[in-house]
């Protein structure tokens, strides 16, 4: 029998996803966050004069107050989609709802300093300080004109062009590190063609040849095979032979592409830490490793930096590979969010892989970072095809 505190729990959950998923678009810059501005709105509701309005004044503020979450949570949508002119229209909106009442209604100004954030992610650092510039003047126009008593505009005028400014630089570092991240993809995806291209000259270049001797000795043996059969039997045993000089040939070369070494590796951690803008620092090994280990550490290298990316929110990592006393240590260090977290697939992969050469994995975490131990024997060199990652 279920629990029905728990079921009630899970319908709500489900139910404020659903509205979630409608409210606002699948995008991780966005996330939960714009639910974290809006308790602000409630400002908009009370009534510091003291005077006891009717039901027509309520329902006034109720309708703008509905206006403004229509419009609000369709920026974020217009936002997701790079819709600038929408944009645009968005932000006056709101901007007339609190230039309107700022003069009926103390409490204009929470609009003003909506509008003034939205400022920052209407385009450039540079059209977003001038949107900012003629929101904050026309509220000063507008107490000028109407006389209005500086306690009233002059709050929303100190904090939208404070909130204004800061969401100008961070809109357009925002807009920088999306440009960086798609130059980094695209020299990935050019990088990958590059490596598919050389593939593909090497095999040719590797197999070509072999291949037509192959096809030459076959034919050759085959018409000895009718009046010299001792000479069909040597050239069978030497397409014997040159089958399979191509075959380990093929594996050492299929090994190579498969194996990008721990130096390779750590080359790819730079890039996606900086991409994340988390500090690297890196220790190269102090002795050569054999091929199994070498390719067994990149991998865990590469699951640990991942790992790193998505979940630390640090600021700096330490790669360090030490050999001493018959052993390899690898250290991947982070000064992120620890804390104890149930292992993924990708931890329990690794565990496996350095288990096949006798090694072990340690994870220590807490709220001052993690630190990734992983060790390896240099003594076992035949456990390498044990964990399929040397050619038999």
């Amino acid at each position: 029998m279920q629990n029905p505190l728990k079921e009630t729990w899970q319908s709500v959950k489900a139910s404020a996803l659903w509205a979630h998923r409608r409210l606002l678009p699948r995008d991780e810059w966005i996330g939960w966050a714009p639910y974290l501005w809006l308790p602000y709105l409630g400002f908009f509701f009370i009534d510091w004069s003291g005077v006891r309005h009717g039901a027509l004044y309520w329902a006034t503020i109720a309708a703008a107050a509905a206006v403004f979450l229509v419009l609000y949570f369709r920026f974020y949508w217009v936002y997701s989609r790079e819709r600038s002119r929408e944009r645009y229209w968005i932000f006056a909106a709101i901007a007339l709802l609190g230039l309107i009442f700022l003069k009926f209604n103390d409490n204009g100004q929470v609009f003003i300093i909506y509008a003034s954030a939205m400022c920052g992610f209407t385009g450039s650092m540079r059209k977003s300080l001038l949107l900012l510039a003629i929101i904050l003047g026309a509220v000063l126009l507008e107490a000028a004109l109407f006389a209005l008593t500086p306690w009233i505009w002059a709050f929303g005028l100190f904090f939208g062009a404070m909130i204004g400014v800061a969401n100008a630089y961070f809109g357009e570092m925002s807009r920088k590190n999306k440009v960086i991240r798609q130059s980094q993809e695209e020299i990935r995806r050019l990088a990958t063609t590059a490596e598919r291209e050389r593939i593909a000259r090497d095999l040719h270049d590797l197999l070509g040849h072999t291949l037509t001797l192959i096809t030459v000795k076959a034919e050759l043996a085959a018409k000895l095979a009718e009046r010299d059969m001792p000479g069909a039997a040597r050239e069978i045993r030497e397409v014997e032979r040159i089958s399979r000089d191509a075959l380990q040939q093929v594996r050492e070369a299929v090994g190579g592409y498969r194996n990008g070494g721990l130096a390779g590796e750590i080359i790819n951690a730079r890039i996606a830490l900086g991409a994340a803008n988390i500090a690297l620092s890196e220790c190269a090994a102090t002795a050569e490793l054999p091929a199994g280990h070498d390719a067994l550490l990149a991998l865990v290298l590469r699951e640990a930096i991942t790992n790193v990316v998505r979940h630390s929110g640090a600021r700096e990592c330490v790669i360090r590979v030490e050999a001493a006393d018959g052993r390899v240590r690898l250290y991947v260090e982070d000064d992120g969010r620890g804390g104890r977290a149930q292992e993924g697939n990708g931890i329990r992969g690794m565990r496996e892989r350095l288990r096949a050469l006798d090694g072990e994995l340690e994870i220590q975490s807490n709220l001052t970072g993690t630190c990734l131990c992983a060790t390896v024997p240099l003594a076992r060199q035949s456990s390498e095809r044990v964990a399929g990652l040397v050619p038999a």
